[in-house]
């Protein structure tokens, strides 16, 4: 994302996405009310044709793609021979947009983030016998790219010549996909894997890293995760981090240690007793006041997605859950 224009006492931005995850970051930052300018395609007065022309909209509604954000709401400002009423814009990679709104510090602190952030594409594969499962993890999220399925017979598949279409297949998948990705990770059970590194060519090995995990599928995936898989081929990921901490206030419940969450948690904020408080995006708009008070008392607010499986397991909880100083 590049900030062109910027400046927080005036309440505005000039913005240029560059890619999808510039996407995932503004979805978080553009709220209803905000106003958001840019140039557009609308119909003139005659009703004849539409126009190139630069609109100014009062935001009413977001709604997130995976290519694209649609920003929906009336026209506030426009050229005179268009029609008025309600407009969507289109915001993808490559457009420019003014943002107008009246940042708030940890907006306006993201926005600066993103504009830092380095965008990543990770290609996971899990891999055992005769199965195996694509993933491809960017800071916007998990996306699944294919599953493939062989049965290979006998315990010994991995000595044998057993299995040989099935791994010529993955490679194939693998290699085309490479160009595409900054960095692979082979994981899964046994020694599957192994074989199927050592098929790759040398281009593409460079981008591997290995991970043993006791499973593959989506669950093998959040285990090589929660491993550090994600850590060690990627410099700052948000679905890394979000995981670790959610791995933390697992353990401490295990352990009854210094842990809460659900409703308990509102009476622990009022005693000071909060030091780290996770929420869910959904979470965190409805008890604004919540999350303002913990960081008044000096404690830190981690949002934890649930576009990944630490944030469904928050949600479980209630979508609230804390990391505590003291235990009352």
């Amino acid at each position: 994302m590049k900030l062109l224009k910027k400046d927080r006492e005036e309440g505005f931005a000039q913005v240029e996405v560059e890619n999808q995850d510039d996407l995932w970051f503004l979805k978080e930052i553009v709220q209803e009310g905000d106003s958001v300018r840019m140039k557009t395609q609308r119909t003139k007065l005659d009703g004849r044709e539409k126009k190139t022309c630069t609109l100014t909209l009062k935001v009413e509604k977001l709604e997130y793609q995976e290519d694209r954000l649609r920003v929906t709401g009336e026209i506030s400002e426009g050229a005179e021979d268009i029609e008025l009423g309600y407009h969507t814009f289109n915001i993808e990679p490559g457009k420019r947009f003014k943002l107008y709104k009246n940042f708030t510090d940890e907006e306006w602190e993201n926005l600066l983030e993103a504009e830092q952030k380095e965008p990543y594409t990770v290609l996971f594969c899990l891999v055992q016998k005769g199965e195996a499962d694509f993933y491809i993890v960017e800071e916007s999220g998990i996306k699944d790219l294919s599953k493939m399925d062989q049965n290979i017979p006998g315990k010994l598949y991995d000595d044998q010549d057993s299995g040989a279409s099935f791994f010529q297949e993955a490679k194939k998948y693998i290699e085309r996909t490479a160009e595409k990705v900054d960095k692979i990770v082979l994981a899964g059970p046994g020694f599957s894997k192994d074989r199927l590194e050592n098929m790759l060519n040398d281009q593409v090995s460079e981008k591997i890293m290995m991970q043993d995990t006791s499973v593959t599928g989506k669950t093998g995936l959040h285990e090589a995760i929660k491993r550090g898989a994600l850590d060690k081929v990627v410099k700052d990921s948000r679905i890394s981090d979000e995981s670790a901490i959610m791995e933390e206030f697992l353990e401490e419940l295990r352990k009854d240690g210094l842990a809460s969450y659900g409703e308990p948690v509102e009476d622990l904020v009022e005693m000071g007793a909060v030091e780290e408080l996770l929420v869910t995006p959904k979470k965190k708009r409805e008890d604004k006041k919540l999350v303002e008070k913990v960081e008044q008392q000096g404690g830190q607010v981690q949002v934890v997605h649930t576009d990944h499986e630490a944030g469904e397991r928050l949600e479980n909880f209630g979508g609230i859950a804390a990391l505590l100083r003291f235990k009352p």
